[in-house]
């Protein structure tokens, strides 16, 4: 049996899908397993025991409609049997319909539905994305999997090398910029959290964000602090970070890659719905913050909603020793 999984384009939800992924291998132990991906979130499924092949295309390569179905075609020679898509967008259940798989699943959304074999409606209650894809199983929403990276040797090794080469040593990771200003933590709240900190730093992000990691190292004087922001591949950057002691993350698909690999994160979220897209794993700690700040005129009275202003940098340091201990 052959099975394909259309994946999500975000690297936070190619995360929250590895759930799904181990739950279908679970279901179909001898089925060979494709993923579909964009190439920008195929380094999350490297190295996973339970996918037998990685199938990355360009986004150039789905912006037409005819290179579309061109894309589509050319799976048909794999012959699948089953094809999932975990996206809700027309242009996955394209590719799977003209696949020429024996069976499309997927959820209704965007009148698509004529183009799916197996068409299923979505929950009505608010669900988080990882029990939303494993809906699309049967019987498996209700089951708590967790997503795990998978680390090789020979890229543990290539870190430790990497990390002594910065002078680094179980830094800490920290992942304060997102695609979205308001999901991005303030520079000054970082500041307020390092505050003499004895420990390294290592600051994560993309190309976008190299130089507001230079910003950020300027105004944390004397502290082991480095940004190796747009310098690395994704994949690398996910090796990198399974070496740090614990991170600080704002809400971006860094933090699903921390979660996953069982460093101790603390995620903060403030326009985002952690019922929705939470980080899963074993060390995760969640903190909703007000946004926007209405500084002087604020008036939250919610005790699960925190002000960053307020949080201390001995508010962080309860949670990560909360987060570590054995």
């Amino acid at each position: 049996m052959k099975i394909a999984v259309y994946s999500p384009n975000w690297i936070g939800d190619s995360v929250l899908a590895l759930p799904f992924i181990k739950a279908l291998k679970s279901r179909y132990p001898n089925a060979k397993v494709y993923i579909f991906c964009k190439e920008w979130v195929s380094d999350i499924y490297k190295n996973h025991p339970d996918i037998d092949n990685i199938i990355s295309v360009q986004k150039a390569t789905l912006e037409s409609f005819i290179g579309t179905i061109k894309c589509g075609l050319r799976l048909r020679d794999i012959k699948l049997d089953y094809f999932f898509t975990l996206t809700d967008s027309f242009r996955s259940a394209l590719v799977l319909r003209a696949a020429g798989s024996s069976k499309t699943i997927g959820y209704k959304s965007q009148m698509r539905s004529f183009l799916l074999s197996d068409s299923r409606s979505k929950s009505k209650l608010t669900i988080h994305r990882s029990k939303k894809y494993l809906g699309l199983l049967n019987d498996f929403e209700e089951l708590n999997i967790k997503p795990y990276l998978h680390i090789s040797t020979s890229e543990q090794k290539w870190g430790l090398k990497e990390m002594r080469k910065m002078g680094m040593d179980e830094p800490i990771g920290l992942f304060p910029f997102s695609v979205s200003i308001k999901r991005t933590i303030p520079k000054s709240a970082i500041i307020k959290w390092l505050q003499n900190s004895k420990s390294d730093h290592l600051i994560f992000g993309s190309k976008n964000d190299i130089h507001k990691g230079s910003n950020l190292i300027d105004s944390c004087q004397n502290l082991s602090i480095h940004s190796i922001c747009g310098k690395y591949t994704l994949r690398q950057s996910i090796i990198l970070i399974s070496l740090c002691k614990y991170a600080l993350a704002a809400d971006s698909g860094l933090g699903h890659i921390s979660a996953a690999l069982g460093i101790p994160t603390i995620s903060f979220f403030g326009v985002g719905s952690p019922n929705v897209t939470a980080p899963i794993g074993k060390k995760v700690k969640i903190i909703k913050h007000c946004y926007p700040c209405k500084r002087d005129l604020c008036a939250n009275s919610n005790a699960e909603v925190f002000c960053l202003k307020k949080i201390s940098k001995q508010d962080i340091e309860h949670a990560v020793k909360k987060l570590t201990i054995k």
